[in-house]
Formats: C-alpha cells, sequence, structure tokens
C-alpha cells in the first residue's frame, strides 16, 4: 500500500505543512482512499499523481475543523470535473448533517451518488481485497481510528520445482498457477499444492485520529505501519495549564514498542516544532522509546508499505 501525506500540521497551517489529510493508495492500483479531509488538501491532490476521477472512499477521523473543513471544496471541485462515480464518506455522528447543511445552503449539486455513513467505532468494511475496522479513539469529542487489511496473498508458483517434477513449460504452468490441478502426458496428476508456495498475510496499517490514547491500538498489533499524531514533546505538554487530549512524542513511542510497529509514521505536528531543528527533537524523544523504523512525516511525503 502507498501513503501520501497531504498535510500534516495541528491545528493551524503553516508555511510548510498543511492540516490534517492523508491518501492511502493500493499497490498497483489507480483507486483510492481519503482519510481526513483539512483545509487546501485538494491543492496537495493536485500535486501528488492522485484523481479526484479514482476517488472512492472518504474516512473522516472527527469533526474538528483541521480535520474536515477541506471537505466541502474538495467535493465541489470533484463535481464541477463531472466525476460521476459514487462516493462513499465514512465519519462520527454529525458528518452528514455538516455536510448536506452545506450543500444546501450553497445550492451544490453533485453528479455523482454521495454515500455518508455514520460510524460508531465497532464496524468493519469489506472492500475489494481489503479490510477497514474502526476503534474509538480518546479525544475531546468523538474521534476514530482505522486498521486497513490486506487480504492473504496466495503462493507464489515456484517454476524450478515445477521444472524438477518434470512438468513441460506453457499451458501447464499455467492451468497450476491458476489452482488447477492438471493431468501430465505420462498419467502423472500434479497439485497445485505441489509447485506453489503457503499464502501469506497482508500489510496491516493504523491510520489514528486525534487521540490521546495509542495504547488503544494494542489489540490490533502487530502492525506493519501506524501514522499517528505526535503534537508535542512531554516537556512542552507538562507545561501546558489546559491538558489537551494529544499524543506526546515520549507516549507515541513507549506505545508503538508495546504494540509492535514496524514503521511508525508520526504526523500531526504542533506549530511550535516547525523547523528541522525542533522536528528532530520530537524524533528524538519517539527513539528513547521505540525501536523500529520512525519517519517524521511531511506534506508531500509519499510511502510504500
Amino acid at each position: 500500500m502507498e501513503l501520501f501525506f497531504l498535510g500534516t500540521s495541528a491545528g493551524v497551517p503553516t508555511r510548510r505543512r498543511n492540516v490534517s489529510a492523508l491518501a492511502l493508495r493500493p499497490t498497483g492500483q489507480s483507486r483510492w482512499f481519503l482519510f481526513d479531509c483539512g483545509e487546501a488538501t485538494q491543492h496537495r491532490i493536485m500535486e501528488s499523481s492522485l484523481s479526484l476521477f479514482r476517488l472512492e472512499r472518504i474516512f473522516i477521523t472527527h469533526l474538528h475543523g483541521d480535520h474536515v473543513y477541506g471537505l466541502f471544496g474538495l467535493l465541489a471541485s470533484r463535481g464541477m470535473h463531472r466525476c460521476e462515480s459514487p462516493l462513499w464518506i465514512y465519519g462520527p455522528e454529525g458528518l452528514g448533517e455538516m455536510l448536506h447543511t452545506v450543500m444546501r445552503i450553497s445550492r451544490l449539486s453533485l453528479p455523482f451518488d454521495l454515500h455518508v455513513v455514520p460510524l460508531l467505532g465497532n464496524e468493519t468494511i469489506e472492500l475489494e481485497g481489503l479490510r477497514v475496522s474502526t476503534l474509538p479513539l480518546s479525544h475531546s469529542i468523538p474521534s476514530y481510528g482505522f486498521v486497513v487489511e490486506e487480504a492473504r496473498r496466495p503462493g507464489r508458483f515456484d517454476p524450478e520445482r515445477a521444472r524438477g517434477l518434470g512438468i513441460p513449460e506453457g499451458p501447464f504452468f499455467g492451468r497450476l498457477q491458476q489452482g488447477h490441478s492438471v493431468r501430465l502426458p505420462d498419467g502423472r496428476t500434479v497439485h497445485p499444492r505441489q509447485v506453489i508456495g503457503l499464502p501469506s498475510p497482508g500489510k496491516r496499517i493504523a491510520v489514528a485520529g486525534d487521540n490521546a490514547q495509542p495504547g488503544r491500538f494494542e489489540p490490533w498489533g502487530p502492525l506493519d505501519a501506524l501514522v499517528h499524531e505526535a503534537t508535542y514533546l512531554q516537556e512542552d505538554f507538562d507545561r501546558l495549564e489546559v491538558k489537551y487530549r494529544h499524543t506526546t512524542a515520549r507516549a507515541l513511542g513507549i506505545a508503538a514498542e508495546r504494540i509492535g510497529v514496524g514503521h511508525l509514521l508520526a504526523t500531526h505536528i504542533s506549530p511550535r516544532y516547525d523547523s528541522p531543528e525542533r522536528e528532530q527533537e520530537l524524533v528524538e524523544e519517539i527513539r528513547i522509546h521505540f525501536h523500529g523504523t520512525v519517519t517524521l512525516a511531511y506534506d508531500g511525503l509519499r510511502i510504500e508499505i
């Protein structure tokens, strides 16, 4: 799966970062999914290889503005491009009311079917070759995380093993790769399991909304990748008079180690760290507690898991 970071700032945009948005595209496919849609998301989409015509699903983690205010413009642009394929949007209760109110007042008419699905945090959404599961997180308003799992991958055909069994190349190879047994000219029957390896599990990626308790992903571990906020350094968070329900770099590192994360992608960065030097402080605090791969995400980052 490919991940495209379209917005990585927390709360407000900076000169270097837009607010939250993330695209996921299954490897080798043109369809893609969007997680959150802060303002100016469509500008970042235009800078990528993503097409609004291939956007199939949008998942909104929660209804704070830095995660959802870009949605209205994106829908309008998709309509003005005359995209006619249906679009599904999943999000907390109230998302449908928000969308339909804006569309009614602005008289926005769309040329495609729009399906808005409210979430409770216990859903399993079956897509072609993928399963998306939802879970409730800890924030000041309802916020959800999503775990995206690929279907099990079929075993690989081993041509050397097939040749060792005396199977002639050509149609027999093709039939076996398709899962069919074949009867050879010498009368022997060869079954697919004799030349095809065992299936392997698909990748599992988790995407969090705003969340003060990253350990909530522990039941889903191990994870090939976790995209999660690292809004503050611990010492800065400790000095706040009002403790906003976000995660520190320290807490994220501790949780990621317990979960068993292969690649930790930290995002939703407070504007107070809007310099390479301060960003490095976040990475170093995570690495004290987490021994896997860490990437501090930035706008325009594309990464394959």
